[in-house]
Formats: C-alpha cells, sequence, structure tokens
C-alpha cells in the first residue's frame, strides 16, 4: 500500500494540474478576447458618436436633368468607404436604392487625405437619375457607419 499509493497520488496531483493548468489558459484567452471586443465596440460606437454629415446645396443641371448636391463632414470621423454608403431617392412616394451606376462621387473639398471625407472637407455627389421641372424628391444618405442624413428638393425652386 505505500509505493503505489504513492504513485497514485502523484498522477492525482499532476492531472490535478493539468486540468488547473488548461481552465487557467481558457479562462485568460476568453479574458482576452472579451476586453477586445469591448475595445472594438468602444471604438465604434466612438466613431458614431463623432460622425455628422449635411447635406447642402442641391441643385439642378438643365441641359442633364441631373441634380446634385454638397455632403459636408462637421463631425470628427473620417470617412473613406463610399462604396458601403446607402443613397436613397424617394420621388413620387417610391424609395430606390441607387447603386454605384446611379450616382458619382466627387471631392469638391479635398485637403488633407485624397479620397478620404476628413472633417471639415466635402463632396459633390451627382444623382444620374434624371429628374424633371416640378418633381419633388428627397436624397437621403447612409454612411457605413450607419449615420443618415436627409433633405428634401423641388426641381425648379
Amino acid at each position: 500500500m505505500g509505493l503505489d499509493t504513492i504513485i497514485v497520488a502523484f498522477f492525482v496531483i499532476g492531472t490535478v494540474l493539468v486540468v488547473a493548468g488548461t481552465l487557467t489558459m481558457g479562462t485568460n484567452n476568453l479574458v482576452e478576447s472579451s476586453y477586445h471586443g469591448y475595445v472594438s465596440a468602444h471604438q465604434s460606437m466612438m466613431d458614431r458618436l463623432q460622425t455628422r454629415i449635411e447635406i447642402q446645396d442641391i441643385t439642378f443641371n438643365i441641359s442633364t436633368n441631373h441634380a446634385s448636391f454638397t455632403v459636408v463632414n462637421t463631425g470628427e470621423t473620417r470617412l473613406h468607404n463610399f462604396d458601403h454608403w446607402d443613397i436613397i431617392l424617394v420621388k413620387d412616394g417610391q424609395a430606390s436604392y441607387l447603386n454605384r451606376s446611379g450616382y458619382s462621387i466627387k471631392p469638391e473639398i479635398d485637403l488633407i487625405n485624397p479620397r478620404i471625407l476628413d472633417p471639415h472637407e466635402s463632396i459633390n455627389i451627382e444623382l444620374l437619375t434624371e429628374l424633371e421641372s416640378g418633381d419633388s424628391f428627397i436624397v437621403k444618405i447612409i454612411t457605413e457607419n450607419g449615420i443618415v442624413s436627409s433633405a428634401e428638393h423641388i426641381v425648379g425652386e
């Protein structure tokens, strides 16, 4: 009962240490991934809180029958992924999601970073949908992080 009891005791103690080490490493990985998830969610929320855009200066070009407007970044977040923006045109009670071929984006004031809408910079968006004099429409822009701005305009006014 002496030597075999000692061997079994070492085996049990070794098993307990391996299980405790495994649980400790798993808990450490869980806490670490939770922390990184929290930091990422916090950064996304701060970006959303500091993002503001404003639609200004809606104009109508009689020769092309297209409307254009200026989008100004009035917040503190840089916006750059224009392919992930949603542009919705509401005309005659019908909402239309415009894909990339339905509008064109040109930088208007692009001082700091090329092709990035930094704070206090602006871009010009031309709607390639034909409009007629007297048409009333609403344009709604949704950025890649979910910030929304909209404006209404009556063609010819």
